[in-house]
């Protein structure tokens, strides 16, 4: 979904993505003298109307010019936004508590400084746009992302410098309504020391994936009619954990639990959790620990009925079931409340429970298949893959994604955990970057050695690490908790979100041609465009959040002060400017 408006030289157009949207605006060149930016007003329903905060001000000098005090500075009133684009997600500063979800009113309007003067508001260029912001989900289709942001100014104004998400690396299950700390906070203009619990934490890091996997497992456990088969990797949050014990005390629950190396041995919560399924569990719930030729890498629960094994709705992404992967790492999941979809995932899973099944499973039809297509009302038009496949199969498909890539219209954006592996997919991803330069190319991996960020006058695409950059800020920013694990997990790719025919590639897979040959994992192909622009938007976030830190630590990459006659703004009219790509990509129609 998106909306645009168009008025008096100014544009803006909303973009609908997981409970968060992508906001692009323009303005005709002949009205950008002493631009010095946007502010933007957000009206949530029937609730008081705030601005989106900016937190990067004026100089003190100005400001003292402007009257502006500094517990003010931070509101894009005061401090309108220098970019041509902004992504809001309710509950980062402002509706922490009870977040609005429903439709949201953005007023944006150019603003402009005359001689270090900050210019009235000018309700004339004022373009108001209109778009329901929540959860991305329906009866049959649902995308959840983690927040992903330990590090970050936000989680530190509600969580200081604490990066623990579990109170030990022994217990499995604990009671995550414990403190897990204290933070200052401000109450009526005073610093005010406030405790916090490990639920807290858990909730507003954990986002939309947390919430719909805690919906699809309490919609099982509270009806006893359902049951429930699970692949799972990484496997120690609490609250699930918990909840699948619960499922096995019932005789609801099928479990294939990784043993590869990495889950096996002294405090392997893994290991706990397998000890206390075998404690609790009754028939005909069942255990199976193992891996396939190196990895049981899905994550994944089936819903089906206890009586008549009918697969009901299944869960998918790249979110492993542990406190990492919910509350540290950048994840997604995916549900399908289909039949016909939930039924082939059972199929692979009754094909892979048992070691010969794993060890034979690249020689299944499952594995073979080039994929299997779904084109039914209410779900996106989609193909799933499954592996280990053998070394012929996986040729194959990534001769056909990375083909896709190397043809892109308009746009590559993705967020990949690791995107230096032997792959023609990966490749493909790294040659739009360098070579194609009227492809809007966008995107981030966890940790590279090679980070390329935007420079003025050039449309090289951008690519960004989630690990390896500065959580020890300029002033005035806090000094933000170090990520303690992986801070991108995810595994998407999307190709022309703004173009005629947009695809995004998602799931468990790593998208490396040796692991698509030795783990157990689900690649899923979604040809929706309002699903694709929902992980657009979701690398755009993630891309706009850590190039800041990147570009701190890696100085020497980009100098934005080359020409400092130069406007802020000239970068978004200059032709040969990634910039512009940006801005006429994002705030124009989709092109054909």
């Amino acid at each position: 979904m998106e909306a645009p408006n168009s008025r008096n030289g100014v544009s803006v157009r909303a973009y609908r993505g997981d409970a968060m949207t992508l906001l692009a605006f323009d303005l005709d060149e002949s009205k950008t003298k002493n631009l010095t930016g946007f502010s933007v007003r957000v009206t949530p329903g029937i609730r008081k109307p705030y601005y989106l905060t900016n937190l990067l001000t004026y100089s003190a000098a100005i400001l003292k010019k402007n009257n502006i005090k500094l517990e003010a500075a931070h509101s894009t009133f005061f401090s309108p936004i220098q970019k041509f684009r902004w992504v809001h997600v309710p509950a980062t500063f402002h509706q922490i508590q009870e977040p609005f979800y429903g439709t949201y009113k953005y007023e944006v309007t150019p603003r402009y400084m005359v001689d270090e003067i900050l210019q009235p508001l000018d309700r004339s260029l004022t373009l108001t746009v209109s778009i329901d912001v929540g959860p991305y989900k329906s009866d049959d289709f649902q995308i959840g992302f983690t927040r992903g942001f330990v590090e970050s100014q936000a989680y530190t104004n509600h969580f200081g410098n604490n990066s623990k998400v579990r109170p030990n690396k022994t217990d499995l299950i604990f009671d995550i309504k414990a403190k897990s700390g204290s933070v200052k906070r401000k109450k009526n203009g005073q610093d005010v020391l406030e405790d916090y619990t490990f639920e807290d934490q858990h909730i507003w890091l954990g986002w939309q994936a947390r919430a719909r996997i805690m919906e699809f497992l309490d919609e099982t456990l509270s009806d006893n009619t359902l049951a429930l088969d699970v692949f799972a990797f990484d496997l120690d949050e609490p609250v699930v954990c918990d909840k699948l014990i619960q499922l096995a005390e019932d005789g609801r629950l099928r479990v294939l639990l990784d043993n590869s190396k990495t889950h096996v041995g002294t405090n392997a919560f893994e290991d706990k959790f397998g000890a206390l399924f075998n404690e609790k569990a009754k028939a005909p719930s069942a255990i199976l620990r193992g891996h396939f030729r190196s990895l049981a890498h899905s994550k994944v629960f089936i819903q089906k009925t206890k009586a008549t094994n009918e697969p009901i709705k299944v869960l998918t992404g790249s979110t492993n079931f542990s406190t990492n992967g919910f509350y540290i790492n950048a994840n997604h999941v995916i549900i399908f409340n289909n039949g016909n979809i939930a039924a082939l995932y059972a199929q692979v899973f009754d094909a892979s429970f048992g070691a010969d099944k794993m060890k034979n499973f690249p020689g299944t039809s499952f594995a073979i298949q080039e994929g299997r297509d779904f084109n039914e009302s209410k779900i996106p038009e989609m193909t799933v893959r499954f592996s280990p496949h053998t070394k012929e199969a996986a040729t194959e498909f990534f001769a056909v994604i990375s083909n896709r890539i190397d043809h892109a219209q308009t746009d590559v954006l993705f967020a990949v955990m690791k995107d230096d592996s032997a792959s023609a997919i990966l490749k493909a991803i790294k040659a739009v970057r360098d070579d194609k330069e009227d492809i809007f190319s966008y995107g981030i991996t966890d940790t590279t050695k090679t980070v390329t960020l935007y420079k003025p006058h050039s449309k090289r695409g951008v690519r960004v690490a989630g690990k390896g950059g500065t959580h020890i800020l300029p002033p005035p920013f806090n000094k933000e908790a170090p990520i303690p694990g992986i801070a991108i997990h995810h595994k998407f790719v999307v190709v022309d979100f703004r173009g005629k025919d947009p695809v995004v590639y998602c799931g468990s897979s790593n998208l490396a041609f040796t692991p698509e040959q030795r783990n157990g994992d689900n690649l899923i192909e979604i040809r929706d465009p309002d699903a694709v622009t929902a992980f657009a938007i979701e690398a755009i976030r993630l891309v706009d959040h850590f190039a800041f830190r990147d570009r701190k630590q890696n100085p020497k990459e980009v100098d934005l002060h080359t020409n400092e006659d130069m406007p802020w703004y000239a970068s978004y009219y200059d032709p040969d400017d990634l910039h512009y790509v940006e801005r006429t990509l994002l705030v124009g129609g989709r092109k054909n």
